[in-house]
């Protein structure tokens, strides 16, 4: 472990971590290094966005209708290609 200097920390932060680590009942130090493995995804938790449910294939129940409205995305403009 090392030990490093912070510069330019907005004082509302310095302020939340002090009342995070008062509510917990840890040290400001612990508060800090949390958060930082939490920004650096170093904490082992797997983050999303909301928008895997929109990721992949489209359902079966959407139908010819929502396979012809996406026919047009399957062309290819051999123009903007040369």
């Amino acid at each position: 472990m090392t030990q490093v200097t912070v510069r330019r920390v907005e004082e509302k932060w310095v302020a939340k971590a002090k009342a995070i680590a008062a509510q917990k009942g840890v040290s400001m130090n612990t508060v800090l290094v949390e958060a930082l493995a939490r920004g650096l995804g170093e904490d082992g938790v797997l983050r999303k966005n909301g928008l895997e449910t929109f990721a992949g294939d489209s359902p079966d129940d959407f139908g010819a209708e929502w396979e012809a409205s996406m026919e047009g995305f399957n062309a290819i403009d051999s123009d903007l290609w040369k």
